[in-house]
Order: structure tokens, then sequence, then C-alpha cells
């Protein structure tokens, strides 16, 4: 065991509950809003059971098997976001644009030269394809005349009313409570007139005008997905699929939250607190994904795919930072970094998705093999996954890690819920050009025990392509509709007034750009 790991584990006796994995973390890693080619995201990702497709390989592996001949193609985009939060009676905004790759891949079509056989070809794909996006800025402020930031780390330090050994409270809890007892936000009052030792926060939020709350969040990453696709035609009518695929977190957060006094009162023992928090989580993941793809006749094309769990194996490394202003002290500030020998807070831990089951429906005009003629189709996939089935096990730390994987489980089972996804899609053909359109729809993760807002994701999609002459290339554009989130900014356990909730909204476009050629 290094240094790093045996300070962390060992000296300070920190545990998976000091680090970030949560809920909010569980449904970011298992809610997959599929990138993929221009064609794809077009027609909502309905990919199920149309084939013809490297995007095929993330969603139904079956669909290579309509490659006779072989492709390669790049999807490069450009996304932008808007995020507006609803905190304490006040609305926050931020928004956040950049460059994006829905994929870059290439598949090989195999003819099966055997005359006597019913397998006519075979295809095998390596695609690197986003699944997930998580860059996003978010911004919340208000007045808080009951709970502050600072009252979880009370918490933190006399769990159930029994306060821990005070020097351990100065260096065992260095993700906030140790930094904020070291920066005289917190205090200690080891006999209280009554005979009890308690820590206690300075900051007030009673008194008149409440305290000011300010939440920054920068976030950065997705979840990106290497894949190895096969897949077999037999017959022109049974089409199968297998793929397996190496998919790898990387998602980086910086946030800050801002307590300030708006009491006017320069004698309460506090000014201001800022919290800053780096977060870094990355992993690598794996799973399979099988498809079948059945054709009673040409026109009509029938799917069915199921994905297995991702399992992930995580890092998190985490900073955190407190700078305080307190009356009559003066202004200090203290890192993770003072009390861990330069290192950052780390954890090793794994996580379960869900798996999904899917099935789908393509239905072919025009399947003449004149291209001049106007062919088109529209296609339908419905997708289940089960959220709440999502599993954390912190298996290298002590008997407190396993509780505390245990702990977030039931949460998780109590928060989420399974949920159905539809993806529709339709597009014309006009001989060397086509128009696209599609909708999708992401339900409800979220279980009505837990939350009463509705946290689906619905999209429209548009696009155009270009084939001719063994190039192509297709243009789209993507709108997501208001989608509604929750956020907690802190949670208290045994306070008498809950903390603060904000009520979020998502909105935004992506417009990607396929090229690409056979050969």
């Amino acid at each position: 065991m290094n240094k790093r790991t045996a300070f962390l584990l060992i000296a300070l006796g920190v545990s998976a509950t000091a680090m970030a994995q949560d809920e909010h973390d569980a449904l970011r890693y298992s809610r997959l809003l599929y990138g993929g080619t221009a064609r794809t995201q077009a027609i909502g990702g309905a990919a199920g059971s149309l084939g013809g497709d490297i995007s095929a390989t993330h969603i139904n592996p079956a669909g290579l098997g309509f490659f006779k001949t072989s492709e390669a193609n790049i999807t490069p985009g450009f996304y932008f976001k808007n995020t507006e939060f609803d905190f304490l009676g006040n609305k926050g905004t931020d928004s956040k644009s950049g460059a994006s790759l829905g994929n870059i891949g290439v598949v090989f079509g195999i003819p099966n030269r055997s005359s006597g056989s019913k397998f006519r070809n075979f295809a095998v794909a390596i695609d690197y394809a986003r699944t997930a996006d998580f860059n996003n800025r978010s911004y919340m402020s208000g007045t808080n005349t009951l709970t502050s930031f600072t009252d979880r780390w009370v918490e933190q330090l006399q769990p159930g009313g029994n306060p821990v050994p005070f020097n351990d409270a100065t260096g065992n809890f260095v993700d906030g409570a140790s930094l904020g007892l070291n920066t005289y936000v917190l205090d200690y009052d080891a006999d209280n007139n009554n005979g009890v030792e308690r820590y206690y926060t300075v900051v007030n939020p009673t008194n008149p005008g409440g305290i000011g709350q300010m939440d920054e969040i920068k976030e950065r990453g997705g979840i990106n997905e290497f894949s190895l696709g096969f897949a077999g035609n037999y017959n022109e009518q049974f089409y199968f699929g297998l793929s397996l695929n190496f998919p790898r977190i990387d998602y980086e957060r910086e946030r800050s939250f801002t307590e300030k006094d708006q009491s006017n009162d320069t004698d309460n023992d506090f000014e201001s607190m800022k919290y800053s928090e780096s977060l870094s989580t990355d992993a690598n993941g794996f799973n399979a994904k099988l498809g079948l793809i059945y054709s009673p006749m040409p026109s009509l094309r029938i799917g069915a795919n199921f994905h297995t769990p991702t399992w992930f194996s995580m890092h998190d490394a985490m900073t955190a930072r407190v700078d305080a202003r307190v009356e009559g002290m003066g202004t200090h500030f203290q890192r993770t970094e003072d009390l861990t020998d330069g290192f950052p807070l780390e954890y090793d831990y794994t996580l379960k998705t869900p798996w999904r089951a899917g099935g789908s429906v393509s239905y072919i005009f025009g399947t003449n093999a004149d291209v001049k003629q106007q062919h088109g189709f529209i296609t339908a996939d419905v997708e289940y996954v089960d959220y709440a089935s999502t599993k954390y096990r912190f298996n290298k730390g002590a008997a407190e890690d396993r509780a505390a994987a245990d702990a977030r489980n039931r949460v998780i089972e109590n928060a989420y819920t399974g949920a159905v996804n539809v993806r529709l899609g339709g597009e014309l053909k006009f001989n060397v050009l086509a128009v696209r359109a599609g909708f999708s729809y992401y339900g409800n993760p979220y279980s009505s025990d837990f939350s009463d807002v509705d946290g689906s994701i619905k999209r429209v999609s548009g696009g155009l392509g270009y084939r001719n002459r063994g190039f192509f290339s297709d243009l789209t554009y993507v709108h997501t509709l208001n989608s509604k989130t929750t956020y907690n900014p802190y949670v208290l356990n045994e306070s008498q007034y809950a903390a603060p909730v904000a009520n979020g909204s998502l909105s935004g476009g992506n417009i990607v750009l396929t090229v690409g050629f056979k050969f």
C-alpha cells in the first residue's frame, strides 16, 4: 500500500463517506443519451432494427449485418446548453458551449463467397462513440433564513449528538469539516456551561437578513465507448450481432459554495465563507450487447437487443478549500492538501450500472434497387432501464466503507425506479438527398416517493443527408426540450429544518456532421 492510500485509509480512517459517490453520481453514469452518427441522431436514435449504420454497434449490433461493403466515418459536432435553477425563491441561469465528437469508426463488410451457404455476409466494426455528455455550467443563489451549509459539518463532527475527539476533528475530516474548524467557521465548546461538549457553527442564518448562499458548478467530460462489433446475415432474414464495449468515464467538477452574512451586524462572529471543491473521476468499464433482427419481408424489420450491466472500476481524486472571514479573527484559509501531506483525497471503488432491454420495428418504403425512386422508412425503438438496480461497491476500505455502500445502494433503490425510453424516426430519400426527422423520450428515473419532479428528457431532431459515388455526408440538429431535475446543495440528517432543494431545467442543442466514404 502506497503512502497516499495508507495515509488516507488508515491514519485518517477516511472512508467513502467523505467522497462524492451518491445517488446523483449513480444516475449520471447510468443515464445514456447516445450520440453516434448524424444519421442516427436525426432519426431520434432509433437504430434498433433499421441497420446499415455503425451506430448499431452501441444499440443493436445485429444492424451491422446489413453491411455488404465497408465504410469509414467521423462525426464532429458543436453543443450548447442552458441551465436554470430555482433556489430559495430565486432563479439562476448559466450556459456552456463547445465542440464534441459523436463517433469515429470503420465497418468491414465481408461477403460470404461460399455458394452453398445461406450466410450471405458478415461484418466487423470498430467504433469510438460518445454515449453521455457531462459538459455543463450551473448557477444558483438565494437567501436562507433556516440552515447553513456548515450545519452538515457540525453533524459530521458530532454524529447523533456524540462529539468526536477534538484532535480527530481538526485533522480527520479533510473534505470540509476539519477545514471549517481550522478556519474558525466552526468552533468547539468543551463545557458549554452544562458539562456537555459540542461543536457549533458561527454562521447563524436566523439573524435578521439571513445569509446569502451562492452555488456555482462547472462540469466537464463524458462517457466515451470503444466497441468491437460482430454481425452476420443469414438468408437476408435473420441478422444477429454482438458487441464488446469498453466505456471510459472522464468527469471533472469545479464547485464553489459561498455564504455571506446579510445582517449588517459587524459583531456577530461571521462575515463570509467560501467552500471550493475540485473533483476528478475516471473509470474504465466493460459491457456486452447482443441483438437480433428478423426481416420476414424486405420492407419489414423487427429487432430485439439486450445490454448487460456495465461494470466500472472507478477512481476519485478530490481536494477542497475553505476561505473564511470571521469577525474578530480575520481571514483564514486551509486546503485538503495541508492535512494530507500534499496529496488529494482519493478512493477506488466499483459501480454497476443497469442492464437494458429493447425492442424495435422498422418499415421500409420502396425497396426497389433504383435509388432514383423515392424511398424512405419509419422506425421505432422501445427500451427499458431499471435505474434502481445501480450498485456501488466500496471493497477496498474498512467495514465502514461496506456499510456506506449498503447505505447508498438503499438510497438508490428508494430514489429511482424503472423507466421506459422511446425513440421514433423517419427518412425520405430523393435520389442522392435524404430528409430525416426524429423524436426521443427518456422516461423519468425518479421514484414518486423520492421526488415529484418529472425528470424525463425529450428531444426533437432533424437533418439532411447526401450520398453519391461512395461518399456520404449528413447534417443534423438535435434540440433538447426543457428537462427537469433536482439538486441538493447539501444534505442535513439531524436538523429540525430541511436543507434547501434546487429545482432546475436544462435545454440546449447539438449540431453534428458526419462525413464518410465506402470502400
